[in-house]
């Protein structure tokens, strides 16, 4: 594990109040490395907050605190959860991992635990680990390297790529979220994703098979109407941000309504999968619009 001088000029840099919340991300730096060593990183496909943070927006990103995943392997799906379990359950790099208790959702959805770790400048720290296993990656998985930064220099190996889920199926997912949830951090995301260009069609028929493997008919009049009318803890937010970034609520959920518009333009075959979502579940249906989606990501409109 680096020195904690440098943990220290990392927080600082960043503009954090809590030095803590700059430790985690350093850690789970060293925690996606270890994934790699072991091998699990191929049964998975990176996403969520640390890795929109950085695989795709860098130092302009927000923190995260969590690992997040899909399942993504063709072997058994036990053995390949209880070779991440193990990865967590040893040293790396001066980092006790130590992960005792997971956990699996009703319906074998999702997986998860608490994973806890010390080192030399902190006894006591942990993170939530998480995997998918409702559905696997639409788009292509690609390894991609992470975003550069200043800590970099000092760790104890060199650069290395992270299986990640592509940008666009990441903001769809943001889309799922924050049609299930009310989270400020998906507000967020979604805010920063307005910044990147994207293919608004192919995301709309992410958007609604996303909804569909979960049985939840999407409805973009809901969505929008759920962003206005939300809750939002901006305050949760603020703490994992640069002070000096301009937050202004109004100006988030405009652009966002603005830059997602397009979720409200469904073609017959969208309006069917979402007809179908609390019904029988036509996996042909679906299907369907997955074949469509990757026909779409792979052509020349690709965005």
């Amino acid at each position: 594990m680096i020195e904690e001088k440098f943990g220290d000029l990392y927080a600082r840099d960043s503009g954090l109040r809590d030095k803590l919340i700059a430790e985690r991300d350093i850690v789970l730096t060293y925690a996606l490395h270890a994934l790699l060593e072991s091998g699990v990183m191929e049964d998975l496909a990176f996403k969520g907050g640390t890795c929109l943070r950085k695989m795709t927006f860098g130092s302009s990103g927000r923190f995260s605190e969590d690992l997040d995943f899909t399942l993504d392997t063709q072997r058994a799906e036990d053995d390949a959860l209880f070779a991440l379990l193990d990865t967590f359950n040893r040293e790396h790099c001066g980092i006790v991992f130590a992960c005792g208790e997971y956990y699996k959702t009703e319906g074998d959805a999702s997986f998860g635990a608490e994973v806890e770790y010390r080192h030399a400048w902190n006894e006591a720290g942990r993170f939530r680990l998480q995997v998918s296993l409702r559905e696997r990656p639409t788009l292509p998985v690609v390894p991609r390297p992470m975003r550069l930064q200043a800590y970099f220099k000092h760790l104890e190996f060199g650069p290395f790529q992270v299986r990640s889920l592509q940008d666009l199926e990441m903001i769809a997912e943001k889309i799922r979220a924050a049609y299930q949830r009310t989270k400020v951090r998906d507000l967020y995301d979604l805010y920063r994703f307005a910044t990147i260009p994207f293919d608004a069609d192919l995301l709309r028929r992410l958007v609604v098979l996303k909804l569909w493997q979960v049985m939840n008919p999407f409805s973009p009049d809901a969505f929008f109407d759920k962003l206005s009318g939300g809750s939002y803890d901006w305050d949760d937010l603020r703490r994992l941000v640069r002070p000096a970034e301009h937050m202004e609520p109004s100006e988030i959920l405009a652009t966002v309504e603005r830059r997602y518009a397009s979720l409200r333009g469904l073609t017959e075959l969208e309006q069917q999968v979402i007809a179908d979502a609390k019904g029988v579940w036509n996996r042909a249906l679906g299907e369907r619009l997955k074949a469509e989606i990757r026909v779409r990501f792979a052509g020349p409109s690709r965005g």
